[in-house]
């Protein structure tokens, strides 16, 4: 009989953790608070880099390596499955007109990674080939019906209670129901949540919200993600555009704001003039799981020998999952 895993919380770092998992040859059952594939992985942008990789400890870009190539070749397979696309668009960006030029050039070279000179409107700016986005949404949808047909069971719709330290082996994680979860081993992906369910990530993972607004679909093209002090304007396969995103500690509230709207919306304009001439027609948020250094906990529990934590990936769960996952599997498997 195969290893039962049990991965609490289906977002993009459970559902990739549920892949490299069952390819193993384990027996996986994917829980979630609510459905999977519907909280912050689905109200992300999708871009599929660490967008400032200069600014964070090496650990970071690390941890997003060979993120295009897996999302390029999954797109294949969910479309080739008859799953909807995913969108992946290999879109490259531009980093317009960036205080720390010295620094990005510098770098590039480091990680043998391609930075070509640019000018976006008279600006020294810097072009980034090696950067792809996505749909999250539609590659949430289609990962939630791949991993089913691979054979993951879902459970949807219900809460988890917090784990007491009673022993160092977990038979069964309890439900907020009374019920018990059985498992072999457990692996905990509910990013912002995870303190609700483990004390051990209190104050240490949090959420963070981020807003984005959206305008309709228009004229205007956008070849590239155009991405400016710690904003980012991009354009989906349909031709709408995007732009994002607030950083707010709010705690566990995705209330949208008018101020953020407008302040996007001003962004918006002074990198695109064009996009006055359009109303922003949705706006949404996500909370994000807020760590220290942008570096997410990957790691075995302080407590119980069988239980895992993927979590903590803040602004970059879509582009570390992958190799979060591997990293996971691992340790696992080490154990």
């Amino acid at each position: 009989m195969a290893v039962k895993a049990v991965i609490i919380g289906g977002g993009v770092v459970g559902c990739i953790t549920a892949i490299k998992l069952k390819e193993n040859g384990y027996d996986v059952t994917v829980v979630d608070k609510s459905v999977v594939g519907e909280e912050s992985s689905a109200a992300g942008a999708g871009i599929i880099f660490p967008l400032m990789p200069w600014n964070y400890e090496s650990r970071v870009f690390d941890l997003c390596l060979g993120a295009l190539s897996f999302y390029k070749n999954l797109s294949i397979k969910l479309i080739k499955a008859g799953f909807e696309d995913p969108e992946f668009i290999e879109s490259g960006m531009i980093c317009i007109d960036p205080s720390d030029k010295n620094e990005i050039v510098q770098w590039g070279k480091k990680n043998n990674f391609t930075i070509n000179e640019y000018l976006f409107d008279n600006k020294p700016s810097y072009e980034l080939s090696k950067v792809a986005q996505i749909n999250p949404k539609k590659l949430m949808k289609s990962l939630k019906q791949y991993i089913s047909k691979l054979g993951v069971e879902l459970i949807e719709n219900v809460n988890m209670r917090k784990i007491e330290k009673k022993s160092n082996y977990l038979d069964g994680w309890p439900t907020n129901n009374n019920e018990i979860i059985k498992g072999d081993f457990f692996v905990t992906t509910v990013g912002a949540w995870s303190s609700e369910i483990n004390d051990d990530y209190k104050n240490k993972i949090y959420p963070i919200r981020g807003q984005i607004i959206r305008y309709p679909k228009s004229e205007i093209k956008l070849d590239k993600i155009l991405y400016s002090k710690n904003f980012y304007l991009l354009q989906r396969k349909c031709g709408s555009i995007l732009a994002g995103s607030t950083i707010e500690n709010v705690g566990f509230d995705k209330t949208v704001t008018p101020k953020a709207a407008n302040e996007l919306n001003e962004k918006a304009i002074n990198l695109v003039p064009e996009l006055r001439n359009f109303k922003p027609c949705n706006q949404w948020a996500g909370l994000r799981p807020g760590v220290k250094g942008n570096i997410p906990f990957i790691e075995q529990d302080n407590n119980y020998k069988n239980v895992y934590i993927n979590s903590g990936h803040y602004r970059y769960g879509l582009t570390m999952a992958p190799k979060s996952a591997n990293e996971v599997l691992k340790l696992i498997e080490d154990k």
